[in-house]
């Protein structure tokens, strides 16, 4: 992995996990990467801590439905530092006083603006339902982009991406990146002309 990374993940994800998102964090910037993420609680706030506390904010993103001001309360306070200490923040669409349907349009918007942003690919941490989480890694697969999942409750939650499987990783114990059957432009074993491909360089 390279570039910007999105570090992403469920809002439900036990605190048990919030050291295991700094080690990625940690782990990404030791290669160089930049990190991105959704700026709401859970996943996404512990590596907002982590990049704050690791004084890594000059070229983190952080993508948002809305405003700072939109956000999560507990979120806040770290979003202004992350702002003060350089990090940029990406408004979304979210009106003020947003209905819950503009809200949720907000959201997905957000999530392939997140997407589309990380050249890197994903990192995401998975634990319950995740529906939107599973929405911005397959958005990241989609873009030929390397995707490595934490299934929280373990492999069998795990979901497809598409013609492929998920293969352990072994520098990453717990993890599992996506590896497509065929490369792109190739037809995998079902016939099926492969159309994006995540199968990139382990971490």
């Amino acid at each position: 992995m390279a570039g910007l990374v999105a570090v992403v993940g469920s809002r439900s994800l036990p605190a048990a996990w919030a050291d295991k998102v700094r080690q990625v964090v940690a782990a990404l910037s030791l290669r160089g990467c930049q990190v991105a993420s959704g700026g709401a609680l859970g996943t996404d706030l512990y590596a907002l801590q982590a990049v704050v506390g690791s004084c890594r904010c000059q070229g983190a993103q952080v993508f948002l439905p809305g405003t700072v001001q939109q956000a999560p309360l507990a979120c806040r306070q770290a979003l202004q530092a992350f702002v003060s200490s350089g990090g940029t923040v990406v408004p979304g669409s979210a009106p003020a006083g947003a209905s819950r349907d503009q809200f949720i349009t907000a959201l997905f918007a957000r999530s392939v603006a997140l997407a589309q942003a990380a050249t890197g690919g994903a990192v995401a941490f998975v634990s319950g339902k995740a529906s939107g989480t599973w929405f911005t890694v397959q958005a990241v697969a989609r873009l030929g982009r390397s995707v490595v999942v934490y299934p929280i409750e373990g492999h069998t939650t795990l979901r497809s991406l598409g013609c492929g499987n998920w293969v352990a990783l072994t520098t990453w114990p717990g993890a599992f990146r996506w590896v497509p059957s065929a490369a792109v432009g190739c037809r995998c074993k079902h016939g099926i002309q492969v159309q994006h491909c995540s199968g990139l360089p382990t971490p």
